[in-house]
């Protein structure tokens, strides 16, 4: 098969045939169905456990919010915001809905104009605006007098859903607003990053990891890729008794490995299928894009060689150089190791994570042919009973 078919189980693994997974809404949701008529969908057994908040670098676990007193909409709509891949908290009135967004990180507040005992959504409008300016508030509402959409949009409403409305244009209505708000938060970081760089080179691995964190947010499905190929590195390192200097650059190296993504599009990391051959060529600069990013930085000198050689293979068939044998970095190997075994373990767009068993045999199929042999015997003995190496079954 091309290379434009086979590179989506990650470019880590691109020259394994991995089928992909259907991502389309399930048999019980369907696409065409109106989200104010939940008949035959099962309410969610629990609201999801509470994440992180504050911190940019969780933004990826953030979480959308419905509020909706109406049981099987705010149900419904929550499952089905689930389904693709989004954390969900669901509140039934305005006190619920306050105290999750005292308490979590929210992505976006989805909020149903009329309330029972007289609440209004637009109340809650005025307080999140008042408090999170940047945090999109979309009103839903059964009325489908003009004058509702209007007046919500005059008071800072970022959209206006009428009931019942498909699961198509709910889904386009929170994926447009989730990447506002990632863009905002990603501009507000890089020019941060700017500022500082220039005056204080000795801090800026912080922001380097700071920016390596933007970039595994373009996707929910690569949230925490970088922080666990980053501990799997380490954790190899050790399994191969090389100093703690050396493995603590390797730790970084795994951190940092795909800080060249912040050049390529959300369209191309997202895609739920195989990438054409122009996709893949542009996926496949994220290397030299990552190394132009450290040049000019001394301190990060050291870690190059990691984030330009990681897709290296020791047959000469990776890139960006096509580098063979050893020519390739030790390190680089050691953050190609953990990176293949991330991405096949984990969920993606397009396929569901391997089994512990088959990501072992698959990772030990490329034994001499893309990473030394004796690199995969350390790695697989290193992972028994390592809670990082098990397969991540959410996104």
């Amino acid at each position: 098969m091309s290379d434009a078919t086979t590179n989506r189980s990650d470019e880590a693994l691109s020259s394994l045939a991995v089928p992909p997974a259907c991502v389309n809404a399930p048999a019980d949701l369907d696409a065409e169905s109106p989200a104010g008529a939940p008949a035959g969908v099962d309410p969610l057994s629990a609201t999801p456990a509470p994440t992180e908040q504050g911190e940019w670098t969780k933004l990826q676990r953030s979480a959308v919010l419905v509020v909706d007193d109406d049981y099987g909409v705010r149900n419904t709509v929550s499952r089905f915001l689930q389904r693709e891949g989004y954390e969900v908290l669901a509140a039934e009135n305005l006190t619920e809905a306050r105290d999750h967004l005292h308490n979590h990180d929210i992505l976006v507040v989805l909020a149903d104009i009329t309330l029972k005992g007289g609440e209004n959504g637009l109340e809650f409008l005025h307080e999140v605006r008042a408090a999170r300016p940047n945090l999109d508030v979309m009103m839903m509402t059964a009325h489908s007098d003009l004058d509702y959409a209007v007046e919500a949009l005059k008071q800072g409403a970022y959209d206006y859903l009428t009931k019942p409305f498909p699961f198509e244009l709910l889904k386009a209505a929170v994926n447009r607003a989730v990447e506002r708000r990632r863009y905002v938060e990603r501009e507000a970081m890089l020019d941060l990053l700017e500022e500082r760089r220039a005056t204080d080179e000795e801090n800026v691995e912080q922001f380097m990891v700071s920016l390596a964190s933007i970039t595994d947010a373009k996707s929910h499905f690569t949230a925490r890729h970088s922080a666990r190929v980053a501990d799997l590195s380490r954790l190899l390192a050790e399994a191969m008794g090389l100093d703690d200097d050396t493995i603590a650059r390797v730790t970084l190296g795994g951190r940092l490995h795909d800080i060249g993504k912040i050049g390529v599009s959300e369209m191309i990391i997202e895609k739920a299928g195989p990438l054409t051959r122009d996709e893949f060529e542009i996926m496949k600069r994220h290397p030299s894009i990552g190394d132009d990013l450290l040049a000019p930085i001394r301190t990060m000198q050291e870690l190059r060689p990691m984030v330009r050689w990681h897709h290296e293979s020791l047959d000469g068939t990776g890139y960006p150089d096509g580098l063979k044998g050893d020519l390739i970095p030790v390190e680089a190997m050691i953050v190609k190791v953990a990176d293949i075994w991330e991405a096949i373990t984990s969920r993606r767009p397009y396929r569901e994570p391997m089994s512990l068993e088959v990501a072992a045999k698959t990772l030990a199929a490329e034994a001499g042919r893309r990473v030394p042999a004796d690199m995969v015997d350390a790695f697989l003995q290193a992972i028994e009973g390592a809670p990082i190496a098990l397969p991540i079954v959410a996104a």
